[in-house]
């Protein structure tokens, strides 16, 4: 009997040490969920403004037609890429050939006019007044006839001058140099210098200028770093909208607008920019990255680091032990894929980039992905 209940005791001990230790496997590690990492970097950072703008041409014009006829030929094709001078259109010359020959013939017959009276006049001076064949008068009424037969030289060489230009502006050439727009003639059109829409409208691109707003708080401190900047100037950065990651020219400030928009308490500011690759149309909204200086030992992390609540911006920082914690942050600017710390931060901390929507308070965390940035300096 004993014998027996000590074996039952023994049972129960190993079974209860059993049960604890089911207990004890079943109380698993908590789940660590899998994040791409990164760190905060800290070196120099631009101090930029950013605002929205538009593209407009640095020059515009219309090529019109200076006289009156029919088109003949167009010469340009919409799109081209023309210079100042070149063929736009060709109106029908040979009426102003027509009146340019008259005038021609005009010149012609005034001028041997003219030296039949020149030789009379030279006649009458060998003779002489004196002589008594040649009177006074008659001497003063020659000289007078020379100088009106002369007079009406000049004015039939100032007409033939005048329908000459009227020739060359049967050739209508471009004003600027530039692009061409759509084409608003055809051949067999009748055109003239009345006409409100002219033959195309040429924009010069290159440069191109860049308008765009930021708010008057701004305006100290541009006007600041303008004057630091001095001759050099201060550079813009253009942006297609809503993608800073990709550049697309670099320009310099050129003017800030000689007065504040009331209503928007805004300021208007233009960059003008090389275009060198035309990358840049007039009448594209882009975002325009004014540059005002460099500060050092900027903290920085990726953009997409950055996350926004109800309570304003945070990150997710990962712990020693791989747990994560919510962290309040204050960001600056944003170039690049990288955005500006002002506060919540310290460099080197480990934060998460990407994996965030599954994170709580707590939880802990598996890297699949880590790149160090601890003494990498942001792009410019």
């Amino acid at each position: 009997m004993h014998t027996w209940r000590c074996a039952l005791a023994l049972t129960t001990v190993l079974a209860t040490a059993f049960a604890t230790a089911g207990c004890q496997k079943s109380v698993a590690a908590p789940k660590a969920f899998s994040v791409a990492t990164d760190r905060v970097a800290i070196g120099d950072v631009p101090l930029t403004r950013t605002g929205l703008g538009q593209l407009q041409a640095s020059n515009t014009a219309v090529a019109r037609a200076q006289v009156g006829g029919q088109i003949v030929k167009v010469e340009f094709v919409e799109g081209q890429a023309v210079k100042q001078g070149d063929p736009i259109a060709q109106i029908d010359p040979r009426p102003f050939q027509a009146v340019l020959a008259q005038d021609e013939a005009a010149i012609a017959r005034d001028q041997a006019t003219l030296a039949n009276a020149q030789a009379d006049l030279e006649r009458y001076l060998r003779v002489g007044a004196g002589a008594g064949m040649i009177s006074e008068q008659q001497l003063q009424t020659q000289r007078s006839q020379v100088a009106q037969l002369g007079a009406t030289v000049a004015a039939d060489q100032a007409t033939e001058r005048r329908d000459r230009l009227q020739l060359e502006f049967a050739s209508v050439r471009s004003p600027i140099s530039g692009v061409t727009g759509l084409r608003l003639i055809n051949v067999g059109n009748l055109v003239g210098p009345a006409d409100p829409q002219g033959l195309v409208t040429i924009s010069q691109i290159q440069p191109i200028a860049a308008l765009f707003t930021l708010p008057q708080s701004d305006l100290t401190v541009i006007r600041a770093a303008m004057i630091a900047a001095g001759d050099a100037g201060l550079p813009v950065e253009i942006f297609p909208q809503g993608d800073e990651a990709r550049r697309l020219d670099v320009g310099r400030l050129t003017l800030i607008n000689n007065q504040v928009n009331p209503a928007s308490r805004s300021i208007t500011l233009k960059a003008v920019s090389p275009n060198a690759r035309k990358l840049l149309w007039p009448g594209e909204v882009v975002e325009a990255r004014l540059v005002l200086g460099r500060r050092a030992n900027g903290l920085t992390v990726p953009s997409r680091v950055v996350q926004h609540g109800a309570k304003g911006t945070y990150v997710w920082v990962v712990n020693p032990d791989q747990s994560v914690v919510m962290r309040p942050i204050r960001v600056g600017d944003t170039f690049g894929q990288r955005t500006v710390v002002e506060s919540g931060l310290k460099a080197g901390e480990e934060v998460v980039t990407d994996g965030q929507f599954a994170l709580t308070p707590g939880a802990h965390v598996a890297r699949v992905a880590y790149v160090a940035h601890v003494a990498a300096r942001p792009p410019a």
